[in-house]
């Protein structure tokens, strides 16, 4: 019968179709705000069985959901909870639903908060009192309550208040008052000290390892400086492993720190292939020797070669006052730079020594000699500068692979006359900011600005290095590079004496380690403030937030008349700052 088979599949889908859905088990609260709902369904157990649960387990655990709906309640200061139930075993499953009626929240009365012993001329702990979550007249929060007070003992256990207790933690609750006192007094005891710092390595000389030291025995223990000793211990390559104890001891009120090293592999060589738009692709190499004696001097050689920038240098560093952030560098490079109608071919040599300023300000004084071959456009010639000149940088210091805040700022003046044998005469100043801080969850905006000014005798005299371009992954983008700024007559861009370039750009995590972003970009180079020209581009890219760093690919539209109809790709990858 060949009609058969059709009928008994038609039959069958009408049976299904006809048969009573199989309800999901739930569990439905109602009288909540969706906060509070949220924090009663996460916390009754009921919630988490399944339709298979036998009928005794499902009214177990539905008698004992009102316990901890008056429990989750309680903790946010309703004490006169009434409530309305009801469970409903349907074909294939249950249904609970709980009306909740919280009443009013109990309100703080009287608070009283206060610190004994020396931590209270802590200024730590005088700013814990004076931003006091717990106010009279506030609802009464238990949560609230217990991450304040663990604010007290964190700041304890941070600052060396090691034998702190709290000598009254009590809150009375009178709920036919709507009431609520709460007492909370913390005794510190006395503040221990650091005792003896050893240290026991073979890798650099006792010299320089002293120089790490940020504290010393007999000053008052703060856990951040042991924090600032692992970090800056860690980031100079000289070792593999950092271990630093410190254990209290409670007869002297000291802390003892023992510092171990572990030296790590002193030579490292790495090669691979890069690509970026402004470049192209790139081959990479670079040798590092971080510890080529036992004063801690470094030795590093890299090269790159791609269609548009290729370089090799030689760096030597030795480790100042403070091997932490202060070094002294000699440098050598060599330097083929040809962007369009642009080629420069550039041999410097330099000096830097890197310094600490107040308020985390680094320095850094440079002198440098630059030869370089040169022609833009129409312009060439060959340059010899001697340039002396320092630079100021403030930064987020450890900042994470995509923080939520930070910034970096710098400021750079340099300049050389004929007076110090240069070929040309000028004074240029830089400017660079970047600022990131975080929109709503999830969001980031991301601000860069960034300003040059060259004050000269002949612009056409200034070699390639010196001047300002704008356009590129790292300026306005949906433009090339470096292919923003005055022009000669033949339309060729030569650079400017001045450049001014913004950004503001948001984006916005879409996964774990995948962000969608979107930017405009606005600026030029030019060489009258009269005839600013900005040239804008906007555009969307995404963000892979890498082990090694952020991936960024983006899209970039121009948006002048001229190049409407063009648009970019950008490919960079380094960190936000």
């Amino acid at each position: 019968m060949p009609g058969l088979k059709p009928l008994l599949r038609r039959g069958m889908v009408l049976a299904l179709l006809m048969a009573p859905a199989a309800l999901p088990a739930a569990v439905e609260i109602t009288g909540l705000s969706r906060n509070l709902e949220r924090l009663v369904l996460s916390a009754i157990r009921l919630d988490e069985e399944p339709c298979s649960s036998p009928e005794w387990r499902v009214r177990r655990l539905y008698r004992e959901a009102i316990d901890d709906i008056r429990e989750v309640l309680s903790v946010r200061g309703f004490y006169d909870v009434e409530i309305e139930r009801s469970l409903r075993f349907e074909p294939g499953c249950w249904q609970a639903r709980f009306h909740v009626m919280p009443g009013e929240a109990v309100l703080l009365r009287e608070i009283s908060v206060g610190v004994s012993g020396e931590a209270g001329q802590d200024s730590v702990f005088q700013g814990i009192l004076g931003r006091n979550p717990l106010q009279p007249g506030a609802a009464l929060d238990h949560e609230i309550y217990e991450s304040y007070k663990r604010r007290f003992s964190d700041a304890a256990t941070q600052r060396g208040y090691f034998d702190g207790r709290f000598t009254a933690n009590r809150i009375d609750v009178y709920p036919e008052e709507g009431a609520a006192d709460i007492l909370l007094q913390y005794d510190s005891g006395a503040r221990y000290v650091f005792g003896d710092i050893t240290w026991e390595q073979e890798v650099v000389s006792e010299r320089l390892i002293r120089r790490f030291q940020n504290f010393e025995a007999g000053t008052p223990y703060n856990a951040a400086r042991i924090g600032d000793l692992f970090a800056a211990l860690f980031e100079t390559g000289y070792f593999d492993v950092v271990d630093i104890r410190s254990d209290p001891d409670s007869e002297r009120l000291e802390v003892p720190v023992r510092v171990i090293l572990t030296p790590a592999p002193a030579r490292n060589w790495t090669a691979g292939l890069g690509y970026g738009t402004d470049t192209g692709p790139l081959l990479l190499s670079r040798y590092l020797n971080r510890r080529r004696n036992l004063q801690g001097h470094q030795l590093e050689l890299s090269a790159s070669l791609s269609p548009v920038i290729s370089e090799t240098g030689a760096v030597y560093r030795l480790p100042l006052n403070d091997p932490r952030a202060e070094w002294l560098s000699f440098s050598a490079g060599y330097k083929i730079e040809q962007p369009d109608n642009i080629r420069s071919e550039l041999v410097e040599l330099g000096a830097r020594a890197v310094v600490r300023r107040p308020r985390g300000w680094l320095e850094t004084r440079f002198i440098d000699f630059r030869y370089e071959d040169f022609r833009i456009g129409t312009d060439a010639g060959v340059s010899r500068l001697l340039t002396p000149g320092v630079n100021w940088v403030h930064k987020t210091a450890g900042a994470p692979l995509r923080p939520q805040r930070a910034h970096r700022v710098s400021f750079q003046v340099s300049g050389t006359g004929e007076f110090l044998g240069s070929s040309s005469q000028y004074l240029q100043t830089e400017a660079f900011g970047r600022i990131i801080r975080p929109l709503w969850r999830g969001a980031r905006v991301l601000a860069r600005a960034e300003a040059g000014f060259t004050a000269k005798d002949e612009f056409r005299s200034l070699p390639f290095s010196v001047r300002f371009f704008a356009g590129g992954d790292y300026s306005v983008r949906g433009y090339d590079y470096k292919t923003l700024g005055p022009v000669d007559e033949n339309g060729d861009v030569i650079g400017g004496s001045y450049k001014l370039v913004t950004s503001i750009e948001i984006d916005q995590l879409v996964s774990q380690n995948w962000a969608v972003a979107a930017f405009v970009d606005s600026g030029n180079a030019f060489d009258d403030f009269d005839r600013i020209r900005l040239k804008t581009g906007a555009g969307a890219g995404v963000r892979w937030i890498s082990p090694i760093g952020p991936v960024r690919l983006d899209v970039g539209f121009p948006l002048s008349s001229s190049a409407r109809d063009n648009w970019r790709i950008h490919v960079t990858l380094g960190p936000d700052l």
